[in-house]
């Protein structure tokens, strides 16, 4: 019986041939298929419930907070992944879950905003030029997924080399704001990329026991990448201790020598401010009162002794 596809399904394929071919009907008797949704739209619980899917397993991927993780069911496993977030408008570091089921053959992913990994394997199904099957389609979604976070981690070491290097001229203080920031997205890319390399590890342990070896070897080689993007990661946060070290360094030398020199010039003037302060008393008897060349005579004496004071102070070596 032909079947309408449903609003909140975006896409199905059917990968019992290679190229795979597009769904349109006939939905909950497939096999060997994927199928892409839109979490958040209604009627989505009773349509996952006649395909046979178990009601825990639709609560857990449509529930609103996850991280990522591997979890093996009685038919299959759900695998929760978080992808760069690339919509317009949005950071990338504040990164979007994508949970993927395969239950009885079939492959179900809900997402709730769109994720450029997933498209690019949409756009290649299209063209006829996608995965083979199945179980490649999966690592390929992985791959994508990798790579994205790659191309974000590239962005980020060219902006730290750009703080560290300050060939722009920024004050310490600007960079010391552009740093914090920095630290935020990495923060928040770490709090996510280090569960999904677990996640991506236990499948790979999971998968010797179904996978074929070519795509055991490409998932461990996409397990390799997650690793060294984590590694990456914690590199980064390295060189923003570091810096931050060096710049508050900075801040603190600079502090310390314009205190340094505050106190020069307090020690040069105060006993300069004594003298003014004693003849600037104006009683009988002051020195000088009733002569015309006191005035200069005065302005001179005070001369002499900055100039003494800071030869003094240069010998001492105060500088």
């Amino acid at each position: 019986m032909t079947q309408q596809r449903p609003e909140f399904m975006i896409d199905s394929w059917d990968f019992s041939t290679h190229p795979a071919q597009h769904i349109d009907d006939g939905f909950h008797e497939r096999q060997n298929s994927w199928f892409h949704f839109q979490r958040d739209l209604p009627g989505i619980s009773a349509w996952l419930l006649a395909a046979g899917i178990p009601e825990p397993l639709i609560d857990a991927v449509l529930e609103e907070d996850t991280r990522p993780r591997f979890e093996r069911t009685t038919e299959g496993f759900l695998l929760i992944l978080k992808g760069v977030n690339l919509n317009e408008g949005e950071r990338p570091e504040d990164m979007l879950s994508l949970r993927i089921l395969y239950y009885k053959g079939n492959i179900y992913s809900f997402r709730r905003r769109p994720l450029r990994s997933v498209a690019i394997l949409r756009e290649r199904l299209q063209r006829q030029d996608g995965a083979e099957s199945l179980h490649d389609f999966l690592i390929m979604l992985i791959e994508e997924l990798n790579s994205r976070l790659e191309e974000l981690l590239d962005v980020i070491e060219v902006e730290m080399e750009v703080l560290e290097d300050n060939d722009k001229g920024w004050t310490t203080s600007l960079r010391q704001q552009k740093l914090s920031l920095l630290h935020r997205r990495m923060l928040r890319l770490v709090r996510f990329v280090r569960p999904q390399l677990a996640a991506v590890e236990r499948l790979g342990i999971d998968a010797q026991k179904w996978l074929e070896s070519e795509n055991l070897q490409w998932l461990t080689n996409e397990r390799d990448s997650t690793q060294r993007e984590l590694e990456s990661l914690e590199m980064l946060l390295q060189q923003v201790g570091m810096l931050r070290e060096q710049l508050q360094q900075e801040v603190a030398e600079k502090m310390n020598r314009n205190t340094y020199w505050l106190s020069v010039i307090a020690g040069v003037f105060l006993p300069l401010t004594f003298l003014t302060g004693i003849f600037g008393i104006n009683i009988g008897g002051m020195p000088g009162v009733d002569s015309d060349q006191a005035f200069w005579i005065f302005c001179g004496s005070l001369t002499v002794i900055a100039v003494i004071e800071f030869l003094l102070l240069r010998r001492l070596r105060f500088w």
